[in-house]
């Protein structure tokens, strides 16, 4: 059975961007929150998008088709932790499509190949366009996690943020410590036994694996562009995504957003 998070657009608090077509709903997962935390989960859909050919990537950079395997059940499964732990809904962008037919992490020219798919994905982004303006309208400021999944090593998890640029606004109010110290994300995902990188221990600005620093996702939302949302990628290894470990790993990424929001999100909306 469907996950009560990835019902139909409508139902439960769901919906979807105004203007795409009725079939919008099937491959594109969205959900309003009611604490200033974002979701995203672009790579991890599985379902064919009707009439689209694969890409065939023809002088495009950086051409990846593969599915990032369980980040759309990651997600599904973190969304309800973090409700859990927080007392309140995270926001949620999910691609139910076929990256290989469309890829949601690239700037449009690089995304598809086809017309077919684009409403599909500007509705993935402007679903996150809308999630971000309603947290930095309501809290001032906000969290926007990217979930992704990397085979380069198992036990992993890589951290993305373009040198810092698009969590720029977090390190400024707060300083290092809300990058690497205990209460960090990547610090309280270290301390319940994660292997991260950069590590822990490193100083903020230490150098990000550059195969995973950070997409277009993080950059275009993240607060490099002053939106005061500040957007990491994650990189889970395989053995964070094995199907007998997510719920273990959206339950510690869930305690380790509990302890980042204690200290650095706003605890309340602004007054209107």
């Amino acid at each position: 059975m469907c996950p009560p998070i990835l019902l139909a657009a409508m139902l439960g608090g769901w919906a979807l961007p105004a203007g795409g077509p009725p079939d919008l709903a099937e491959f594109v997962v969205v959900r309003r929150g009611t604490v200033p935390v974002i979701l995203s989960a672009p790579h991890g859909g599985r379902v064919a998008l009707p009439g689209v050919p694969d890409r065939k990537g023809e002088g495009v950079k950086q051409f990846v088709t593969v599915l990032d395997g369980n980040t759309f059940e990651l997600t599904s499964q973190a969304a309800d932790a973090v409700e859990k732990a927080l007392g309140g809904r995270p926001y949620v962008v999910a691609a139910k499509f076929l990256r290989k037919q469309c890829d949601a992490n690239r700037p449009a020219e690089a995304a598809y190949e086809d017309a077919r798919a684009k409403p599909y994905y500007d509705a993935y982004h402007a679903a996150l366009k809308s999630h971000c303006d309603e947290v930095r309208k309501a809290w001032g400021q906000g969290l926007l996690l990217d979930l992704h999944g990397q085979a380069a090593q198992a036990d992993t998890v890589f951290r993305g943020t373009r040198r810092l640029s698009t969590c720029g606004n977090l390190k400024t109010r707060f300083g290092q410590a809300a990058i690497t110290g205990k209460t960090s994300l990547l610090g309280a995902m270290a301390a319940s036994g994660y292997a991260v990188f950069p590590p822990s221990d490193a100083p903020a600005d230490a150098a990000e694996d550059p195969r995973f620093s950070g997409g277009h996702i993080v950059a275009t939302y993240g607060s490099a562009g002053g939106t005061n949302i500040d957007a990491i990628q994650l990189e889970f290894g395989g053995d964070a995504r094995a199907t007998k470990s997510l719920d273990k790993t959206a339950r510690d990424l869930a305690a380790a957003l509990k302890l980042f929001a204690a200290d650095y999100l706003p605890r309340e909306k602004l007054p209107k």
